[in-house]
């Protein structure tokens, strides 16, 4: 994403093509020779989509992309596009000199990181659509409710109240989720295949996942800040950002289980493709999909009789010992 710049009039120019996934804080690191690996799903089938997918290569340019994704009534010209622009080129510049090179990060960069991450959830066009769909169920209701009652001037003027929010909704919403950022408060750990291990992590058009292993049945659905909730966000073919909120930290090694079970989190998570940087075999297809779901919280904490407090209590001495 590039940040519009003026022209030689004094005014800005408008970037039409907006982009969901950043270029060259995300896509590119998916590249071989300048070309990633897309799997368009045939038919919603992700169970056999090594076979089943419409496959391509193509420059990342091509992916993700929508004219005028953030463009808003009353906002000026490409306000968010900049705004996103900003915040993944902050993000980069951490990935290349500090997670890529496994350097600790400060208070500073921990806040960019978790802001990319926020946008990065919030910005997809399967959010968008979501949004779009929340709102069709919003009008049906209202019209229903105004015809109910023989009044379908009321429902012809919801139907205009709706039809304007429907302009500003995903804008909103992207400002909220960067506002009320769940990921400025989590532990940030991340994650790399073991050096013997030769598959990569994957990404897809919607590929932030949060997963509880606990069921959360709430009204309000799986929260970031809870203990048992488990966040990913892929950022290169070799490091996954995990997300937590039980205090575990810096850079790990993982083996093929669990590069196999991010995988399958983010093939969930997908909504009409997945992108890699190498071709993925029907091997690999099978062993992604035919797992059984596994926690990556227990992996790593070794929960001693399901005491999660104790082990918190251990990881916090023992980060305040390495400080001293």
């Amino acid at each position: 994403m590039k940040t519009a710049k003026e022209n030689n009039n004094g005014k800005q120019d408008r970037t039409r093509r907006q982009h969901w996934l950043p270029l060259a804080a995300h896509l590119q690191n998916f590249t071989v020779e300048g070309k990633v690996q897309v799997y368009q799903f045939t038919n919603n089938d992700k169970v056999e989509f090594a076979k089943t997918a419409k496959q391509f290569s193509t420059n990342p340019i091509n992916v993700s992309v929508k004219n005028d994704m953030y463009e808003a009534p009353g906002l000026p010209v490409n306000l968010i596009e900049d705004g996103l622009a900003q915040i993944e080129n902050a993000f980069n510049a951490i990935l290349e000199e500090k997670i890529k090179k496994h350097k600790p990060l400060s208070k500073l960069d921990h806040d960019k990181i978790a802001y990319f991450a926020s946008s990065l959830e919030f910005r997809s066009l399967a959010q968008n659509n979501h949004l779009q769909r929340t709102m069709d169920k919003l009008e049906e209701k209202g019209r229903i409710m105004a015809l109910a009652n023989n009044s379908p001037r009321a429902a012809k003027e919801w139907s205009k109240e709706v039809s304007a929010a429907r302009e500003v909704i995903f804008s909103q919403a992207i400002s909220v989720a960067l506002d009320v950022n769940k990921w400025q408060y989590l532990d940030y750990c991340f994650l790399s295949p073991q050096p013997l291990v030769d598959i990569e992590f994957i990404t897809s058009d919607h590929p932030v996942s949060l997963v509880d292993f606990t069921a959360d049945n709430s009204f309000y659905g799986k929260n970031h800040w809870n203990k048992t909730a488990e966040c990913i966000v892929p950022l290169t073919p070799d490091i996954v950002l995990f997300g937590n909120n039980c205090g575990i930290k810096g850079f790990k090694e993982i083996d093929y289980n669990f590069v196999r079970e991010i995988n399958y989190r983010v093939l969930s998570r997908a909504e009409k493709m997945i992108i890699s940087r190498r071709k993925i075999s029907e091997d690999e297809n099978r062993a992604i999909v035919r797992r059984e779901p596994q926690s990556i919280l227990l992996h790593f904490m070794n929960l001693p009789k399901g005491n999660i407090d104790l082990v918190l209590e251990k990881l916090r001495k023992e980060d305040r010992q390495s400080k001293q």
